[in-house]
């Protein structure tokens, strides 16, 4: 029929349009994609300035109740006693909790560190070591309620070689992050304090470790104190690297 080559040329005509109408996958893939990793990015910000803020808030707590514990337990010489000994006797209870707290912050800055590094500075091994540390932290606080059972030899060598591991990991791993951060552009500011603090908190733990001069009680609360300080710091700048706009969680 005469009309049906026009009927064919226009259906054909009208079918590449809708074709061309069509969303392109090729297209669209980039966009979805951009949209996933915007998302990623942003919980992974989100959760970030979380463990900072556990970390903080657990540094402040752990600062309270360990400072409280050395006027409390008036039966005890503060700089000759170390702060193991608080875990036990009265008030023990609240100075275990403030461990368990820690512990828990801990795991959450292990995460934290790694996601707010940069790739090219991350290390593993320092996530590895606060992670560690965090998990056997409650087995130094637990390991002291068997002072005077029949477990009492037993949990004596756990509680001490516990207690040295997370010193050793806390400190290897705060002068290994220290000096990533320092290389890292967006952590590089103010880190050269976080470095000189960590190998001040590193002699301190060492020098307690080889040389018996001082009390016991006061080079082990001094350690404490400068790690505290550290994480305190580490929370910070954590947070204020965590800004929107400055961080990339890539």
């Amino acid at each position: 029929m005469p009309g049906s080559g026009v009927v064919t040329s226009s259906l054909t005509h009208a079918a590449t349009i809708a074709l061309r109408l069509l969303p392109r996958p090729g297209r669209q893939e980039p966009r979805a994609s951009y949209g996933r990793n915007s998302m990623n990015a942003l919980r992974r910000f989100v959760s970030v300035r979380h463990a900072a803020y556990l970390m903080a808030i657990a540094v402040i707590v752990f600062t309270t109740v360990c400072t409280a514990a050395q006027f409390w337990r008036i039966d005890l010489n503060p700089i000759r006693t170390p702060l193991s000994t608080y875990l036990r006797g009265p008030g023990g209870v609240y100075v275990r909790s403030v461990y368990y707290v820690m512990a828990i912050a801990l795991l959450g800055f292990a995460w934290a560190i790694y996601e707010a590094t940069v790739r090219t500075r991350r290390s593993l091994l320092a996530s590895l070591l606060f992670a560690g540390a965090g998990l056997i932290l409650p087995i130094v606080a637990a390991s002291e309620l068997f002072s005077d059972t029949p477990y009492h030899a037993l949990a004596k060598i756990i509680h001490r070689s516990t207690t040295l591991a997370t010193f050793l990991w806390l400190s290897f791993g705060m002068v290994l992050l220290s000096s990533r951060w320092l290389r890292d552009q967006r952590m590089k500011e103010g880190s050269r304090f976080g470095l000189a603090l960590a190998w001040l908190a590193t002699f301190v733990l060492w020098f307690q470790v080889l040389v018996s001069i001082f009390p016991n009680g006061l080079m082990e609360k001094l350690a404490i104190a400068l790690i505290l300080l550290w994480l305190g710091w580490a929370s910070r700048h954590l947070l204020r690297a965590a800004q929107p706009g400055l961080t990339d969680l890539s």
